[in-house]
């Protein structure tokens, strides 16, 4: 979007530390930036970002970091100590039901940019919530971080089985992709875990075609529903653009797997049936 109809910017596929050692030589040459857009993790490949690496450049090169927390969400992760505004879907797992649409801005008191920012929202921003969507927004909402440990449990359990099975060729989870950075910031509470979501790869389309068929679930693109929701995420959101995407590791045969409350037995044997029905 921000390339397509923005003022300009520099899009970092990869998402690591090669790609802040990039920027880092950007904001050396003496360009100059205004925001930096990050996702916690990131989606669909669940990457997580240096983010004590990035505040460290935000503070001495005076941009703003933005942090979509929507994936790692406010009871796993913490991204306002690092972030001087922090976004979020809360159709997602804030609500779970896919009854209703919302998001939400959150900006930093201790920020340097808090001031100008609330300043232009106080002059600009129009609350236009719809009084029922805010009802049923609450309503939702109050069993939050119940879901969300309950979430957290079932996805780790669902990827430890997967990440060692002869038929996966890789897991893409937070737990066993860019660790490091996710833990840097991922809150000290017994009920904080690694999130929702994950992404797989099969070791060919026609692989990932038999399991996704024989996978007897929810199929969309949404994620943070309260059932488990699976989307051949890269057909759907880049199907003009394929071997572009493919350069940053979004392989055309990624299969999206959004983690519901279903019982966790159920949900396992549910996986370990799809994936006996590949060939």
């Amino acid at each position: 979007i921000l390339q397509k109809w923005g003022a300009g910017c520099h899009f970092y596929g990869l998402g690591e530390d090669e790609s802040i050692d990039e920027l880092q030589r950007t904001l050396e040459s003496g360009e100059r930036i205004l925001s930096l857009f990050c996702e916690l993790p990131s989606n669909p490949l669940l990457k997580s970002p240096n983010l004590k690496r990035l505040r460290s450049l935000a503070d001495k090169y005076k941009f703003m970091i933005v942090v979509d927390e929507t994936i790692g969400n406010f009871c796993n992760v913490d991204a306002l100590s690092w972030a001087d505004v922090v976004v979020s879907s809360l159709t997602k797992i804030f609500s779970g039901d896919s009854n209703v649409m919302g998001g939400s801005m959150v900006l930093n008191p201790k920020s340097a940019f808090y001031k100008p920012l609330k300043d232009v929202l106080a002059e600009d921003y129009e609350d236009l919530i719809w009084s029922e969507d805010a009802i049923f927004l609450e309503r939702n909402s109050r069993t939050f971080k119940e879901r969300s440990k309950t979430v957290n449990e079932n996805t780790e359990a669902l990827c430890d089985l997967l990440i060692n099975h002869e038929k996966v060729h890789k897991i893409f989870y937070p737990k066993f992709t860019c660790r490091e950075n996710y833990d840097a910031v991922k809150l000290k509470t017994a009920d904080a875990g690694y999130g929702g979501l994950f992404s797989m790869l099969l070791k060919d389309e026609k692989s990932a075609a038999q399991f996704y068929d024989n996978l007897h679930c929810a199929k969309g693109p949404s994620l943070g529903t309260n059932f488990t929701l699976v989307s051949p995420y890269t057909i759907l959101a880049h199907y003009t653009e394929l071997d572009w995407a493919a350069e940053f590791g979004v392989h055309r045969h990624l299969i999206r797997v959004s983690v519901g409350l279903e019982d966790r037995e159920k949900l396992l044997s549910m996986f370990k049936a799809a994936l006996d029905a590949v060939e």
